[in-house]
């Protein structure tokens, strides 16, 4: 549908040369056989619109039309002449067009000219139309305004720039659309009057949810990941939402475009939802939260990037208590929790995946009974996905090991196995991995025990001589072997992994008053990019751990881009062994 609206006098604008290859522009980014830049121009009032002519003879310029002028045209060299056309005042509300015909020795062709009785954006046509391909496509909208314009489109359109010599004719990319019919409308406004102005409105609907990949081609196509960390996990109190209360900023989509634009093309959500629980006796989740938890999905899937909706800690009311046994009560919120979130989301092709749970265990003393609690509401989680059908029906699934610790998910004594599922080929297992701690997670020094001091330095290359804060385990030789343990456990049989969690924190020179700045900057980089490189030569997929300090939560761009190069060049040099 296309809305117009027109106020005022009238003004000039038109249509010109299309975009070329760069074969057929000279020196100057012109072709050189004979073209005239606009064929339709839009005037107002006596304000003169210029045109260009390539030409090989001076053109001669002829109006059909007694209040049209023409200026002799001049030569700019290189075979390019321009000339102005202006009109006499037009007092009355009429349209009036004209015809100007432009011939030279190599060509001939012709100008219509309107002139408006009010100042106008008017669109021409839209191509190839205003309903697009669910699948992705481009679009181009042809318009004519009197004047110079603003223009603003849905986030979901990128412009494309190309050589021309009028700036009449907008050009966008769109992705395929994996969530719900979206509409959008670009509004082309005048600056000189801004209750000037044209809408146009395209819509897309879904696409058909692509769900034929199995986890192991998923986890291969997943290049790097991250965390929106801290953010909608964060607990909702006294009926207000916790999103943006431990960050800076709620999820907008221009930091969507942000994380991909810097090169990462999955992204972890960890979520609460226990604390957003409308009716507690029906285990009911308020919808709007399940809405805003969409609305992200659909900004990461709708950039063709993965994501990962999981159940976090959420106030520990499931992985705080594993220790104490298997309770119906957890279970049947497990279930319940999973139905409601599978349900609203079912919708997303196999570009989301779902995570049961987030760290079992983390509250310490893992046996082999905790185990077993853990496996039994996981089973409950695969068996609630399943039971929504539709692309849950096949989606891949993502399960966690005991504490997500790599020892303990390997471990033979705690038989831990994963759920049984109806759906083969889809299972993938979660460990996290911050080691060495006192590295990555110590908050002070001597917390953890005497003589344990803040390590600042990973990496024998990068160690400080002399220094207290060099790591003294941990190094490189140590990663590769726990990868690896998850390698011979899962990935060669099939299964792949996901590091759902690895980051060191960012520490404070204040705080260290003897830190080489340079030194722990670099190696805080190279950590992340042997995690990342090894994390990925064993078959586990790196999603970072990042919660504001590293990347701008408002626009996407990096605060510490030395830590996210160290992240790219560890995914770059990684490869997959699958």
């Amino acid at each position: 549908m296309i809305r117009l609206s027109y106020i005022a006098l009238s003004l000039a604008l038109a249509l010109g040369f299309t975009s070329c290859s760069d074969d057929d522009y000279n020196e100057r980014g012109i072709g050189n056989d004979f073209k005239v830049s606009r064929s339709e121009i839009a005037l107002a009032a006596s304000a003169p619109q210029t045109v260009t002519v390539r030409a090989a003879s001076a053109p001669a310029v002829v109006s059909d039309s007694e209040w049209l002028h023409a200026t002799t045209p001049a030569h700019n060299g290189a075979g390019i002449y321009t000339f102005d056309l202006a009109a006499d005042e037009h007092t009355g509300y009429d349209t009036r067009t004209g015809i100007v015909t432009v011939t030279a020795s190599n060509g001939s062709s012709q100008i219509s000219v309107t002139q408006y009785g009010h100042e106008t954006v008017e669109i021409l046509s839209t191509t190839p139309g205003t309903t697009l391909e669910p699948t992705g496509g481009t679009l181009s909208i042809h318009y004519a305004a009197t004047g110079d314009v603003d223009i603003t489109v849905p986030h979901w359109l990128d412009a494309v720039t190309s050589k021309s010599l009028t700036e009449s004719t907008l050009s966008y990319t769109y992705n395929a659309n994996y969530s719900e019919t979206r509409t959008g409308d670009v509004v082309i406004t005048l600056k000189s009057d801004p209750s000037v102005s044209a809408t146009v409105t395209f819509t897309q609907d879904a696409t058909e949810g692509v769900m034929t990949s199995d986890a192991k081609t998923i986890a291969s196509r997943m290049y790097a990941g991250i965390n929106i960390g801290n953010t909608m996990e964060c607990p909702a109190s006294n009926g207000v939402w916790g999103e943006g209360q431990w960050t800076t900023a709620k999820v907008n989509v221009n930091y969507i475009k942000g994380l991909k634009a810097m090169g990462f093309n999955a992204v972890r959500i960890p979520c609460a939802w226990d604390s957003y629980v409308i009716d507690a006796a029906n285990n009911t989740i308020d919808p709007a939260w399940l809405d805003r938890v969409s609305e992200i999905v659909g900004w990461i899937v709708n950039e063709d990037m993965y994501a990962i909706v999981n159940i976090h800690w959420d106030g520990g009311w499931l992985e705080n208590h594993v220790g104490d046994g298997y309770s119906s009560t957890i279970d049947r919120k497990q279930h319940d929790y999973w139905t409601q979130i599978a349900t609203r989301l079912n919708k997303y092709d196999e570009h989301l995946l779902f995570a049961g749970m987030n760290e079992p265990g983390m509250n310490g003393g893992i046996t082999s009974s905790t185990v077993q609690t853990i496996m039994k509401y996981q089973q409950t989680f695969v068996d609630a996905v399943r039971a929504t059908g539709g692309n849950n029906a096949v989606r891949c699934l993502i399960h966690q090991g005991p504490e997500t610790n790599i020892d303990k998910t390997v471990d033979a004594s705690l038989q831990y196995k994963l759920p049984v599922d109806n759906v083969t080929g889809r299972a993938l297992v979660e460990i996290h991995n911050y080691d060495p701690s006192n590295y990555t997670l110590l908050e002070e020094d001597n917390a953890w025990g005497p003589n344990m001091p803040i390590k600042l330095y990973w990496g024998s290359k990068f160690h400080v001589a002399g220094s207290d804060r060099n790591c003294d385990w941990g190094q490189e030789d140590f990663i590769d072997q726990q990868y690896k343990k998850m390698q011979d456990a899962y990935v060669s049989k099939g299964i792949p992994v996901i590091v759902g969690e690895y980051s060191s924190m960012i520490r404070n020179p204040a705080d260290f008053p003897e830190m080489d700045v340079e030194r722990y900057e670099q190696s805080r980089a190279y950590w992340n990019e042997y995690q990342t490189m090894s994390a990925k030569n064993h078959g586990c997929v790196p999603f970072y751990w990042e919660t504001g300090g590293d990347i701008n939560r408002t626009n996407g761009k990096a605060l510490k881009q030395y830590a996210i190069d160290g992240l790219m060049r560890g995914a770059s040099a990684g490869v997959y062994p699958f």
